[in-house]
Order: structure tokens, then sequence, then C-alpha cells
């Protein structure tokens, strides 16, 4: 023999879980993204130079994070690319493929490179100086790239010996 609950027990229920999950939503606990020192420093190094770019640390550092890159590094390429954003044409902050591709947004420009480095054919397997090799093929290149990345902020240095 099955028992039913009073139509007005399961509208309670319900009205229940509806309040619980309102409350939920406004536990700010929850939607707060923690302090990242690393953004705070980009930012303030994209402040200092003037460079469009200083909005979407955040995404420079999170985007770094989820492809295993130094955090430097696509900022730095930024910077020497196109200043910061300053000189982007079609959201292409990095010069991308000689600066012919186009990005719908500078999140996706930030997002596609840095996949690019991660996990393209090219690049994959690849330490920073590597990586910096193919991307642009002059030797001073990638001196440039890391002065840029120490600018932003020194690597610690690890003495092997």
């Amino acid at each position: 023999m099955r028992r039913f609950l009073p139509p007005g027990v399961v509208v309670f229920a319900g009205m229940l879980g509806i309040a619980a999950a309102a409350h939920a939503e406004q536990d700010v606990t929850k939607t707060r993204r923690k302090f990242d020192l690393r953004e705070a420093m980009l930012r303030k190094f994209f402040n200092e130079n003037k460079c469009p770019a200083e909005r979407f640390s955040g995404i420079f550092v999170s985007e770094a994070d989820s492809h295993s890159l130094d955090w430097r590094l696509l900022p730095s390429l930024a910077v020497i690319e196109t200043g910061g954003g300053r000189t982007a044409p079609n959201n292409n902050l990095f010069g991308w493929a000689n600066g012919k591709t186009r990005f719908d947004s500078i999140s996706e420009a930030i997002h596609t490179v840095a996949a690019a480095l991660s996990f393209g054919s090219a690049y994959k397997g690849k330490d920073t100086a590597g990586k910096l090799k193919i991307y642009n093929h002059s030797a001073a290149y990638g001196s440039k790239v890391a002065g840029m990345m120490d600018r932003i902020a020194p690597s610690p240095v690890v003495d092997l010996e």
C-alpha cells in the first residue's frame, strides 16, 4: 500500500528547498575569488606602463595556470608585440600568426594563445625558452621576453650546486 503525503507538505518542502537555494546564492564565500598576488603584481605592472591589458590581469594568470605556463609569459608577449594592448588590431594582443589572426575578444586571444603554447605540436613539451624559439626565431627575441618577464616579477634563482 502506497502512502502519499498531503499536498501541503510537498509544497512546504519545496518552498524550503527554494529558500535554501536562494540563501546559498547569497553566500559570498562561495563566489568570492581568493586574492592572488601575481594578479596584483601584473595589474601594477600594466598600470605603470599604461597598458590597456590591465583589466585582463586575472585572465592572464588563470589561463597560465590552466595551461601550465609561467604566469609572466603571456603578459610579456603582449607588451612586446602590442604594447600591452595599445595596438592590438582584431584583438590580436600577441601578434599571433604575424598579426593576421582575428579574435572575437581579448579573452579569446589569451585563451587561444595559452592553449597553443601548451598543447600545440610545435610547443608541447618545451620549456619557456624552447617555446620562445618557436614563437619568434630571432635570437634576441627570447632575451627580450625574458627581460620583460623579470620586469613583471623577478624569477627566483635556484642554486643547484
